[in-house]
């Protein structure tokens, strides 16, 4: 259980994207909430969702709903995956793994396109080769340069297979 998550679902049942509004909405101030989240302090928003009424629709991932652990995490994945928007929710701070999740939504969501390429001097070089073709209107021979190169150094694409290759790399592309 953590503070930040607790505070997440609170600011997602009052419908609001900052701390200053859920301070708002349950009658303390903003630095009330910087301290529970700061201090980790889960029995003071246990007592005021106590008092609001709300113990149960906050808390209910923790009552006898939850059999695994991994249920906890997935649901709380989920959660965060549907109910924060980096590009519109500044405020809040997450951990390192809730980053990734909340980024890896929000990419999909706003269709910023990822790669899992990791050796950032292949991805350079290709950055620099689209760039230099574009700037010359030589986007085709490049891309007809690159089909070669994928030839060469696939051996399992022949000649007979080259068409259907291509064919399926462009339908996995529009995916």
């Amino acid at each position: 259980m953590n503070t930040k998550y607790l505070i997440q679902k609170m600011m997602s049942h009052y419908d609001v994207f900052t701390m200053k509004e859920l301070a708002e909405k349950i009658g303390i101030s903003q630095q009330a909430i910087s301290k529970w989240k700061n201090n980790d302090s889960i029995i003071a928003i246990k007592k005021r969702c106590k008092k609001l009424g709300i113990y149960d629709k906050i808390f209910k991932d923790f009552q006898e709903n939850i059999s695994t652990i991994d249920d906890f995490i997935c649901d709380r994945d989920n959660f965060l995956k549907k109910e924060v928007d980096l590009f519109k929710n500044l405020d809040f701070e997450y951990n390192f793994s809730e980053k990734i999740i909340i980024l890896e939504a929000n990419c999909k969501k706003y269709n910023i396109k990822t790669t899992t390429i990791e050796n950032e001097q292949i991805l350079y070089l290709f950055e620099t080769l689209f760039n230099d073709s574009e700037r010359n209107n030589k986007l085709q021979e490049l891309e007809e340069d690159i089909k070669k190169l994928i030839l060469k150094y696939n051996p399992k694409i022949d000649k007979a297979t080259e068409d259907m290759f291509f064919e399926f790399l462009e339908k996995n592309r529009k995916k």
